[in-house]
């Protein structure tokens, strides 16, 4: 993996995401050997908790920290030196698609603006995003990039309304800035905002393809015994 660009976390770029990424390969290349399931949410969640506890990772003299079904909002996973945010995620036109906080509890788009570069609102140091690419032979690839929390700021963003393709009813809110970053608040899903961000500020952690034939094969072995 070459080295991580667009953040300045000393910490997160003094980690050893090469052994991370080997360990994380190997769950994903053993876990879909035993379901046809896609990896996401929860299951996703697990695997980085998982590697970190496996590298020895801590959080205040334990085990990482990881609450299975929680779906606060922000960090997901713990330890010593950062917090994580994991991503399920989308690729489409070389921009990766996330999706963040709801905040619907928040009267005005400047309320919003304000959360979402503060300290709570950003209450983790990296995003860790696994995208995954059906192939149309069947395969299955998926792509993990790490991306920082500061990678944009609401309040230097370039905000306007958005509305319906009638036009007349107004959807959200859209900022964006001149390095192809674009953050979508959607009224229609309780203002969740939306991230899309150049691949080519995302880091990319490693990528494994998963075979057609592969998928779901332990199970067979299994159950012939």
């Amino acid at each position: 993996m070459n080295k991580l660009h667009h953040t300045n976390n000393k910490k997160v770029i003094c980690f050893d995401w090469n052994k991370f990424s080997a360990k994380l390969k190997k769950l994903f290349e053993f876990d879909c050997e035993n379901t046809r399931v896609a990896i996401n949410a929860d299951r996703w969640e697990e695997f980085i908790y998982i590697v970190l506890k496996n590298m020895g990772e801590k959080y205040k003299g334990g085990d990482p920290k990881w609450i299975l079904g929680s779906h606060q909002p922000g960090t997901d996973i713990w330890i010593d030196k950062f917090n994580i945010s994991a991503k399920s995620g989308n690729i489409q036109n070389n921009n990766l698609i996330i999706s963040s906080n709801r905040l619907t509890r928040f009267n005005n788009l400047d309320e919003m603006k304000k959360f979402i570069d503060s300290p709570i609102g950003k209450n983790f140091d990296i995003y860790l995003c696994s995208a995954r690419i059906d192939q149309k032979n069947g395969d299955r690839v998926y792509k993990i990039f790490l991306v920082d929390a500061n990678i944009f700021q609401a309040k230097k963003l370039q905000w306007e309304d958005t509305y319906l393709k009638n036009g007349n009813s107004h959807s959200g809110w859209r900022g964006a800035n001149n390095k192809g970053i674009e953050v979508e608040i959607r009224k229609k899903m309780s203002n969740q905002l939306w991230l899309t961000i150049p691949l080519r500020m995302c880091n990319l952690l490693f990528e494994v393809t998963i075979l057609k034939d592969k998928m779901g094969s332990g199970v067979d072995k299994i159950l012939k015994n």
